[in-house]
């Protein structure tokens, strides 16, 4: 034991030693912590939504103003559906919608880019079209079969119903309302899952560097076993790995306010993650041939992984197909709807015990992999 306590201070006082390290884990991760969570604003601004209508219906125009006179929200007229498209894009918009009508059939497409609370609103605004085309049929009806005047069959219908107007809010999975809070948390919680794994990835360079200089082989002549080698580097990428996350976890939540709602839980998933990515530097490390052809395969595979598993957007948006794929090849998709799952819906550490379990099991076989390969080198 004295051995591996001595290999990873060795590696812990390099990692020190390099002030790129520090900014790396330190400075970088906030920083793009801060910079998105601003960029969300705060919640008690209003909604402003795009609208192209160039010739309202009674469908449309009802929904318009039902929109309009609803809190937090503010409609802006826009001349045709390329340019509102790009205005939601550069963040001019929260959303916008299209209308286009083709004989009877009127049809509105939602339209929204990256902005959380303009995605969020697309169930509301659905619910709103329902409720509008459901009360302007029933009028329909009586001004064609009773013979009533329309300004007769509103009246009517708005006195059986009783709620002409319908309000709008933006709701989110579990039913909460999403805030900026919770949106800055599920941000915080993709680079918690970013930057764990790239930062363990990072250190297989460091163990090539070991192995090439043949600083391990002559560790291995010393009075020290293989084991206690192997088991030494392992021990240091992972305590760099839970150093990473555990700086995310606080920062937030002293600079930003982020409240991470279930901490055991979070760490537990953090653990696991780490334990995922010791493995794959282990066999990065083991591996790799020059420094630079590690680094560039940690960066590839850390922002690919971190893309696809929903690091970069929230599992939630993505297509179901493209889902199962994030689920199968990356263990930040298991990650991340860990923390989704407890940063919106409010979970425990027992309704995330089967991603823990899942990225457990993944990162004891990588290491295991790892281990073997990097001991039969040193024989």
């Amino acid at each position: 034991m004295n051995a591996v306590a001595a290999i990873v201070r060795a590696n812990l006082r390099r990692l020190v030693n390099d002030r790129g390290n520090i900014f790396f884990l330190i400075i970088l991760p906030l920083l793009i912590v801060f910079a998105l969570g601003s960029a969300i604003g705060s919640s008690e601004s209003d909604v402003v939504i795009g609208v192209v209508d160039p010739a309202p219906s009674k469908l449309s125009a009802t929904v318009g103003r039902t929109l309009a006179a609803s809190e937090g929200i503010t409609l802006e007229n826009v001349s045709d559906a390329g340019s509102l498209r790009r205005r939601v894009s550069r963040g001019e918009f929260n959303a916008g919608y299209v209308v286009s009508a083709s004989g009877a059939v009127t049809t509105i497409t939602w339209v929204s880019g990256l902005d959380t609370r303009g995605i969020a609103m697309q169930g509301s605004m659905q619910s709103v079209v329902q409720t509008v085309a459901a009360h302007e049929q029933v009028i329909g009806a009586l001004d064609a079969s009773a013979g009533l005047t329309r300004q007769r069959a509103t009246a009517v219908v708005d006195g059986l119903t009783g709620v002409p107007a319908v309000r709008v809010s933006s709701t989110t999975v579990g039913g909460d309302e999403t805030s900026a809070e919770s949106i800055r948390a599920v941000l915080a919680g993709g680079e918690l899952t970013l930057f764990m794994f790239l930062s363990a990835l990072f250190g297989s360079q460091a163990l090539l560097m070991s192995r090439l200089l043949g600083v391990t082989r002559r560790t291995s002549a010393a009075p020290v076993s293989v084991r206690s080698i192997v088991i030494g580097e392992a021990v240091s990428r992972y305590i760099v790995a839970m150093l990473q996350g555990l700086i995310i976890i606080v920062g937030t939540m002293v600079l930003f306010g982020v409240d991470w709602h279930s901490p055991l839980a979070v760490l537990a998933l953090s653990a696991a993650m780490a334990l995922v990515g010791t493995g794959a530097a282990m066999l990065l490390g083991t591996f790799g041939r020059s420094e630079q052809q590690v680094g560039a395969l940690a960066l590839l595979v850390g922002l690919v992984f971190a893309a696809l598993g929903g690091s970069m957007q929230p599992l939630e948006f993505f297509p179901q197909g493209m889902r199962q794929v994030a689920f199968a090849i990356t263990p930040h998709a298991w990650m991340n709807d860990g923390l989704w799952k407890i940063l919106v819906d409010g979970a425990g550490l027992r309704d995330v015990l089967p991603a823990v379990g899942v990225l457990t099991g993944v990162g004891v076989v990588l290491l295991a992999i790892a281990s073997r390969a990097l001991a039969r080198r040193l024989v």
